[in-house]
């Protein structure tokens, strides 16, 4: 890319993403400074334009270190990622995690490409690992047509968790990573679970707004809670980080919408009525490559 070019993409640039890829844009900020820097570039607006890569940077650099319900979790490379804060918390979701890795049946074999492929303590920290590229859906807009496949992704794992006795209670951006690659999930966070019926301890303080009045009345573990959080999630996900979702059906398709908005309290019954619909809207299923 020669250098007038790189700049006018720069200039007309109206978001990072325009600019940068997620995995590479640590090399390629530097490689734009070296030809942009006003010491070595005499261009008119190169000053202006290393500001503004400047200012993507640091918003780059934002998606890469994430708030977590227990502190902190960051993305160190593609496959790792790293949870630092409250260390009962931290023991807790592993704790959670090896009792989902110790079920044995079919099913949950299964699942467990749903879950990080290690989570171990570090020192202090804690790291989960996979096989695939990691990408926590925090920040992240997405069309429809990958929101849906996105969902029955969460849907199947919820119906999962509680075919086998589990609410996980924490279903939001940064507990579900994408694997863009392989069109799969992965829960990287376990930090709320509960067997199904008991008594609800912790919640995720970020998104307390999300969960149903019923969470706060009755503080017990049932089905409807993960669902709702899942339902948020895809709203989260297409564009209404609210996720309350009313206004998406100005742009998205409404049918979906008003499944998305209407509550849901049966696992199975639901992921099967949401299969059903994505064939009204979108007919037979077609593979949309994911590129982020």
């Amino acid at each position: 890319m020669t250098v007038d070019i790189l700049l006018r993409n720069v200039q007309n640039a109206a978001q990072p993403e325009e600019i940068f890829t997620r995995m590479a844009y640590k090399k390629e900020y530097i490689a734009y400074i070296k030809l942009l820097h006003p010491d070595v570039c005499a261009l008119p607006g190169a000053t202006e334009a290393v500001e503004k890569l400047n200012a993507y940077k640091t918003y780059m650099d934002g998606l890469f270190t994430l708030e977590d319900d227990a502190g902190t979790m960051q993305i160190v490379d593609n496959q790792t990622i790293v949870f630092k804060g409250d260390q009962a918390l931290l023991q807790k979701s592993l704790d959670n995690y090896n009792r989902l890795m110790r079920l044995t049946d079919a099913s949950s074999l299964h699942f467990r490409q749903y879950l990080p492929k290690t989570l171990a303590w570090q020192g202090d920290e804690l790291h989960a690992t996979h096989t695939h590229r990691l990408v926590p859906l925090t920040h992240v807009t997405l069309p429809q047509e990958h929101v849906s496949w996105l969902l029955s992704r969460m849907f199947e794992l919820v119906a999962w968790l509680h075919q086998s006795g589990f609410g996980h209670i924490g279903i939001h951006p940064e507990s579900i990573c994408v694997v863009p690659e392989t069109h799969g999930i992965v829960c990287v966070s376990f930090y709320h679970l509960k067997p199904l019926g008991g008594k609800l301890e912790t919640l995720a303080g970020k998104y307390l707004d999300w969960y149903p009045q019923i969470t706060f009345d009755k503080k017990q573990a049932i089905p409807y809670i993960d669902l709702s959080l899942a339902q948020r999630t895809a709203l989260y996900l297409l564009g209404d980080k609210s996720g309350n979702g009313v206004k998406l059906k100005r742009t998205c398709n409404e049918q979906l919408i008003d499944f998305l908005i209407t509550p849901h309290y049966d696992s199975y019954a639901t992921y099967d009525e949401y299969r059903k619909l994505l064939k009204i809207i979108f007919g037979k299923p077609k593979f949309h490559e994911l590129k982020l």
